[in-house]
């Protein structure tokens, strides 16, 4: 049977190439490789493979994980592939002698793309990983380097790792190469001056390169299936344009409508609300607002079908982890509504009401005359019902995998607390992918006439919770901040359950007129500073943010710079319902204050 356009995309035949190389089916590949043109780079990603295959993947991920932090990862990640490929070619050609092959027609095929490449492109991307790749590619056809600058030569000549080192060996090579050429500190975030210097030149050293190794962009929450790797691969298929670019495309919205449900807005809505929020520091992504519910277009990828599988499956475990301990966790929510509850009785407002006696209102001095209705005057009752919204903002990025479980739970005993108290609460989830946040709706606000002591079918969505993908903080917080305007209370309380740890793929674009002549990672302090931007906004606009941490006791800084002394951390579950009682206590102090 002839594969469906779907079954054969760019993405999934990188995936299989891996795979396949790896002999290893139960991992998501971190890396793929591309050429310009978008076709699968077949050999690069049979070398992502091999490198899984012969070296310990925990040292080489976190040898990938320190060059990230730094200011010229990009360039970094492209010299240590240089170095990989050498290591992965000396320990598999002896086994498999048709690599020389396919070795040889990569390097033939590195020069016919770089033909390809317009003045334009030549001017955007990294020149010198794109000339110790020409170099490699050069000897390996026969001819001489090509190198003439002593230093390109030497630090080429250091990156030709052998096939007798381990992973270990590996990482402490590469990080002594770096330090000797660039001055990097696995200690990450120190600036010095050369590399503030590297900074303001850094557009005059950037060029397109004929293939490169990108990070992987494909939702995967759980491990791959082995079913994938059943197809014949080629490398002379027809392929349609790479994936990645600075800008989501229409596939790439269809693919995140396929793995999280249609948009809950017309597109009419949907094209405005991105032209207002997606811009500045986000004008390269996009809003994709969904309740969970799958539209009639879902796109029949097997890793779309395996997403969903996983996503369902992760569902079953939250509902299953809530009912292993259902009686401890009916207690925490029932004391925090009591906990609520009080401080809404000590802090309530006086509500002004008609009165035979008191203060005279002349306004309804026409109640007596035509409704001979002699309560003209004002008297004063302490106000019983809730004048506040709640939201609730989950982070649900690839950071929080481990506590999945647990996150929907805290927030279902948030949500079913408040809604005990009559007071109106929304939950959202956000995660980043492809360029596109994601904000997905699990209950909405709902006009609250008495008490909820029993929890609505919508409120038991929260359990439908997963994580995967990024997150691009300062976005969703414009996100959510847009769906909070359906709220008609006069006070509205943000709360968000993360780790407070802002991490995108997608950059901060380069802004010379903002004072920002670069562009920058959407991580450490520039995705702080963004997040923190967007809580202030929201400040602004008298919404009242505060943050409930899980993460490391390392977050917490990050956190205080973001949330100010608005945040908690939480160390286990036994003490939520009380904290978290707490600190919506002092927001409604202060909104009552």
């Amino acid at each position: 049977m002839k594969p469906s356009r779907s079954q054969t995309s760019p993405q999934r035949r990188a995936y299989n190439i891996i795979w396949t190389a790896a002999e290893d089916y139960s991992f998501e590949p971190p890396f793929v490789a591309f050429f310009q043109d978008g076709e699968p780079d077949f050999y690069m990603n049979s070398v992502i493979g091999y490198v899984h295959k012969w070296y310990d993947p925990a040292v080489i991920g976190r040898l990938f994980d320190t060059l990230e932090g730094a200011l010229f990862h990009e360039t970094f990640d492209g010299l240590l592939w240089i170095a990989l490929e050498n290591c992965v070619y000396e320990r598999e050609s002896a086994e498999r002698p048709v690599l020389r092959e396919l070795r040889l027609s990569h390097a033939e095929q590195f020069f016919l793309q770089e033909q390809r490449l317009s003045r334009q492109q030549w001017m955007a991307q990294n020149s010198l990983v794109h000339a110790l790749q020409a170099a490699k590619c050069r000897e390996i056809l026969g001819k001489n380097s090509g190198l003439v600058n002593p230093w390109e030569r030497t630090l080429y000549s250091e990156l030709q790792y052998n096939g007798e080192m381990n992973a270990l060996e590996i990482e402490q090579t590469t990080l002594a190469i770096l330090k000797k050429y660039f001055h990097f500190s696995s200690s990450a975030g120190k600036e010095n001056s050369v590399r503030l210097f590297f900074q303001k030149l850094r557009l005059k050293l950037f060029r397109p390169l004929p293939f490169k190794v990108i990070r992987s962009e494909n939702l995967m929450v759980g491990a791959p299936d082995t079913s994938l790797s059943t197809h014949h691969l080629t490398t002379n298929t027809s392929l349609s344009k790479h994936f990645q670019e600075s800008q989501p495309r229409h596939g790439d919205a269809l693919y995140i409508e396929s793995c999280f449900g249609r948009s809950i807005f017309s597109q009419e809505e949907n094209q405005q609300i991105n032209l207002n929020l997606c811009q500045d520091a986000h004008q390269n992504c996009r809003l994709h607002f969904t309740d969970g519910i799958l539209g009639p277009k879902v796109l029949e990828d097997p890793l779309v079908q395996k997403a969903l599988e996983d996503a369902k499956r992760q569902g079953e475990k939250n509902r299953a982890f809530y009912q292993s301990n259902h009686q401890v966790y009916q207690r925490s929510i029932l004391r925090l509504a009591r906990q609520i509850q009080n401080a809404m009785l000590v802090h309530s407002l006086p509500l002004p009401v008609p009165n035979r006696s008191g203060q005279f209102h002349p306004s309804w001095v026409w109640r007596a005359l035509t409704l001979n209705d002699t309560r003209v005057f004002l008297a004063s009752v302490q106000e019983q019902q809730p004048d506040f919204s709640v939201d609730l903002l989950l982070d649900a990025s690839a950071s929080r995998l481990e506590n999945q479980e647990m996150i929907a739970t805290q927030a279902y005993i948030l949500a079913r607390g408040l809604q005990i108290c009559g007071i109106p609460v929304q939950v959202c989830s956000f995660l980043s992918l492809r360029g596109f946040t994601v904000i997905r709706r699990f209950c909405s606000y709902q006009n609250v006439q008495k008490r909820q002591t029993q929890p609505s079918s919508e409120t038991s969505r929260i359990f439908d919770y997963f994580a995967a993908g990024w997150n691009r903080d300062g976005l969703a917080f414009r996100g959510v901040g847009q769906l909070m305007e359906s709220s008609h209370n006069k006070n509205r309380l943000l709360i968000i359950l993360t780790d407070a740890s802002p991490n995108d793929d997608r950059k901060i674009p380069s802004a010379p007129l903002h004072g920002r002549p670069i562009s920058l990672d959407y991580s450490g302090k520039a995705g702080i500073q963004d997040a923190l931007t967007e809580v202030r906004k929201l400040r602004q606009n008298h919404i009242q943010v505060m943050a409930i941490l899980n993460g490391t006791e390392d977050d917490s800084e990050a956190a205080r710079q973001i949330y100010g002394e608005d945040f908690i951390r939480i160390e286990n579950l036994n003490q939520f319902s009380s904290a978290a009682g707490q600190l919506i206590q002092r927001q409604i102090e202060k909104a009552r204050g």
